[in-house]
């Protein structure tokens, strides 16, 4: 009996790692944050799923507050305020906002918005074309500039991270509990690179350690990796802050309904946000437990510092594709197909909730929607007592 439960606690907290770690490695190499950001954020996410008991911290949304900056110009170096601020909001409207329905053509255009973002911001290392930019308008317009000219080695890694994760989840059901897709998409990219480019030194297409140093890093950047002094008491900063801050608050309100205790939930997102800046979310893996928690971190902590090596040679367009597939996995395409059924004004708000976050940025497009929410439910409203 002993012995299956060591087992089984070993199988999850081996599970727990390779999420959680392959999916904050991908999206921190993808927005060039520092390596302590995976690090630190994967490591608190499994100490704090310990209080969850049968649930783990799982970065589905990691992506959000450094993209929110990222679109709205801003910097890394705020951003714990920025997830601080977020967080205040969450607590303070919680409960009031618990009543307030969210029309389908709402959440569907915030996460349409959210994932065609993503992409365009990404696609850059899928293919390896070296756009630079901070809203999807720039990066577009880089790519207009640039031409397509695309590192076909890279694009050869990136394309087989895209076979892997569309279809790794349905033919492997029971494989993916165990070794979960966004793990896989990365270790069969990561093998061929090192059987057919095997000498490090020289590499033909972009790998993590074009981004992160694994060797020479700050001590003082472990403890706060998202810290420096760059730009952190200018006008714009504190904007871009202010900017995140209300629309972290706000997605936290209107698009996270999973029922998990408040106070476990709003430790994780507090220490994720004093730590590296993320929220996050929770994903179940039945029969976890404080032995798989501690596997996990043990796992995590061993990966950066003894096989950093190994972990480096990933390909930086493998870690993008993870991330623009889970994006569009995110899409719930099924209410967004009842925001395009309720109507012309449902339509018109999917319409410029997506134009607004791609000629401006999510933050506008966050407001536009809240506005846009009131007048479909006030209709709504209306059209009832009519009826």
């Amino acid at each position: 009996m002993q012995k299956n439960l060591l087992i089984k606690n070993l199988s999850f907290g081996i599970t727990a790692f390779l999420f959680i770690f392959s999916y904050s490695l991908c999206f921190a190499a993808s927005l060039q944050l520092n390596i302590w950001y995976a690090l630190v954020t994967a490591i608190t996410s499994s100490i704090i799923s310990i209080s969850l008991k049968s649930e783990v911290l799982s970065p589905n949304t990691f992506f959000t507050v450094p993209l929110l900056l990222v679109l709205s110009a801003g910097t890394n170096a705020l951003m714990p305020f920025c997830v601080i601020g977020g967080i205040l909001i969450y607590f303070i409207f919680n409960k009031k906002c618990k009543k307030i329905t969210v029309h389908p053509a709402i959440t569907g255009g915030i996460a349409l918005s959210l994932a065609f973002s993503v992409t365009a911001l990404l696609t850059t290392h899928y293919f390896g074309i070296g756009a630079e930019g901070f809203t999807v308008t720039e990066i577009l317009k880089t790519y207009r500039s640039l031409g397509f000219h695309p590192n076909w080695r890279g694009v050869f890694y990136g394309t087989i991270t895209l076979f892997a994760m569309i279809t790794y989840p349905f033919k492997f059901k029971k494989a993916n509990k165990y070794f979960p897709a966004e793990a896989f998409s990365l270790v069969l990219p990561l093998a061929l690179n090192l059987i057919l480019n095997p000498d490090k030194t020289y590499t033909p297409i972009n790998e993590l350690s074009n981004i992160f140093n694994f060797i020479n890093q700050d001590e003082i950047s472990f403890f706060l990796p998202s810290f420096n002094t760059e730009s952190v008491f200018s006008i714009q900063s504190y904007i871009n802050t202010f900017q995140g801050a209300i629309s972290l608050g706000l997605l936290l309100l209107f698009s996270d309904k999973a029922e998990t205790r408040p106070d476990s939930k709003g430790t994780a997102i507090f220490l994720n946000g004093i730590q590296g800046g993320f929220p996050v979310k929770t994903y179940e893996i039945r029969g976890y437990s404080l032995t798989s928690a501690i596997i996990a971190v043990f796992l995590i902590i061993y990966s950066c510092f003894f096989i950093d090596d190994i972990i480096s040679r990933i390909p930086l367009h493998s870690a993008a594709v993870v991330l623009i597939v889970n994006a569009w996995k995110q899409v719930p395409f099924g209410i967004l197909g009842k925001g395009f059924k309720g109507g012309v004004l449902s339509i018109i708000s999917i319409i410029i909730i997506f134009v607004t976050s791609v000629i401006t940025n999510i933050f506008i497009a966050l407001l536009l929607a809240i506005i846009l929410n009131i007048l479909l439910s006030y209709l709504k409203k209306g059209g009832a007592e009519n009826g």
